[in-house]
């Protein structure tokens, strides 16, 4: 695999940088890239020599069909596949795939297949979130432990990073919405094809993105850099289930706070074990901290910034989300519906996260692949504790028309060894997310606020 180093600076050469190296924020000379060699939110601006991956364009128009609140409409439907990729033509495109996807090649030689599409970089950012990140570029700051961020918000705190941790951080929260409120779908589809499904309504502030919010009182735990609130719909077994998660950016004064309510004792209890390996989702199907590429402290872990390398990457994919599909068809046995799949070549930051050993996980190794435009986790891989690939997952991603940038949608989650996989986050048969039009106070994503919902 070849790993692109160019951008990275001339301390990274010959270093495996973790997160506990002392670090500080990029220098003004370096920061005034941004808007000029860099894209505001710090990927490559130009294309790739070959001209198979464009340059970012900032002039993007949403189609005219498209009215805000509505599903969004495909901007490049009239479009066909370049080429597809196969398990019997995977090795002329192995430099560009990651271990993961020759893994789901090689395990399902008959039907995994990549349609790959023509490139778009199309992808608009709010002005909040360009001067955000442009000021975060010199304010921010990382410890030396990697867990906890100071002088940073409402952009990626890193747009030009040095580290693995960094960019950890910046996919954690480069891009978000002030508020969201959505229903999806979960489902764990099994080796025979059989589904287990569910549904969750998930409603979300971001101290972080709101322009009111003051970096003082993100950095000092004050407040959190993110509430959410989450109601089980389906299996009827697990309805009715709530929780509340507060996320910090002093990760290491201040961990994950967390609360439950389950309707079968109809009490709200404090939740400390929602991280790292506990098992989470749809029939406890994956980790606490497997959950979109990874979430949640990097104390475990040293994380080394590999480079940057080119990968057919899932992008674009408002086909996926057909409403008119059935579920039997759009997730069958073994993976999503290569039908639906759209993958176009992208540039991604990779980033290595080895377990420190002084510490126990179920996963040994983790590979994660995150856009360059971005900061979406697109691709990872974990490693069992033998050093043997053991899951790999994929994130879908569209661009938002109405709030700007490309926001990722429904994660696939797939066991190489039992041949499940479980799609979380899936909207094709539930209402249109709600970006930025319901926000709650911070007093609904509280204990009493789920002792209230509870007795309803």
């Amino acid at each position: 695999m070849i790993i692109k180093k160019s951008l990275l600076a001339a301390t990274l050469t010959g270093l495996a940088l973790t997160s506990t190296i002392a670090l500080s924020a990029v220098s003004e000379e370096e920061a005034r890239q941004l808007g000029t060699s860099l894209t505001p939110t710090g990927a490559e601006k130009a294309g790739n020599a070959a001209g198979t991956i464009p340059p970012w364009n900032p002039n993007f128009q949403p189609p005219a069909s498209y009215k805000q609140g509505e599903r969004y409409p495909d901007p490049y439907a009239d479009e066909q596949p370049l080429f597809t990729i196969t398990e019997a033509n995977m090795e002329q495109h192995k430099d560009k795939l990651s271990p993961g996807m020759q893994a789901l090649f090689k395990t399902y030689p008959e039907t995994f297949r990549m349609p790959v599409y023509k490139s778009h970089r199309d992808g608009r950012y709010s002005a909040y979130n360009i001067e955000q990140t442009r000021l975060n570029a010199t304010r921010a700051r990382l410890s030396e432990d990697g867990n906890s961020v100071t002088g940073a918000k409402g952009g990626a705190p890193f747009p030009i990073p040095k580290t693995g941790a960094e960019v950890i951080w910046n996919m954690t929260l480069a891009r978000g919405s002030v508020s969201e409120v959505k229903e999806f779908t979960e489902v764990v589809t099994y080796r025979n094809g059989s589904h287990l499904v569910g549904g969750v309504l998930w409603d979300m502030y971001s101290p972080y993105h709101d322009p009111k919010s003051s970096i003082e009182d993100l950095e000092s735990n004050k407040i959190p850099f993110l509430y959410t609130m989450v109601h089980t719909k389906a299996p009827t077994r697990d309805k009715g289930r709530m929780s509340v998660v507060h996320e910090f950016m002093d990760r290491s004064e201040k961990s994950r706070s967390a609360w439950s309510y389950s309707p079968g004792v109809r009490r709200v209890r404090r939740a400390p074990t929602i991280s790292f390996d506990t098992p989470q989702g749809l029939g406890n199907w994956r980790t606490v901290d497997e959950s979109l590429g990874f979430n949640g402290s990097l104390e475990k872990y040293n994380w080394t910034l590999v480079g940057k390398q080119e990968m057919y990457i899932p992008y674009n994919n408002y086909k996926f989300e057909n409403a008119n599909v059935e579920l039997s068809e759009l997730l069958p046995a073994g993976h999503a519906n290569p039908d639906l799949m759209r993958y176009e070549l992208h540039r991604v930051w990779v980033v290595q996260a080895d377990l420190k050993e002084s510490e126990r996980h179920i996963f040994k190794k983790r590979v994660l692949y995150i856009d360059e435009d971005s900061w979406n986790p697109v691709a990872s891989d974990q490693y069992d504790t033998r050093g043997n690939l053991w899951r790999t997952q994929l994130g879908l991603s569209i661009n938002l028309f109405d709030i700007g940038g490309v926001y990722r949608r429904a994660y696939f989650y797939h066991d190489l060894i039992s041949r499940e996989y479980f799609a979380d986050g899936l909207l094709n048969y539930t209402p249109p997310v709600a970006y930025n039009q319901e926000q709650k106070s911070p007093s609904y994503y509280s204990a009493r606020s789920l002792s209230k919902l509870g007795v309803r």
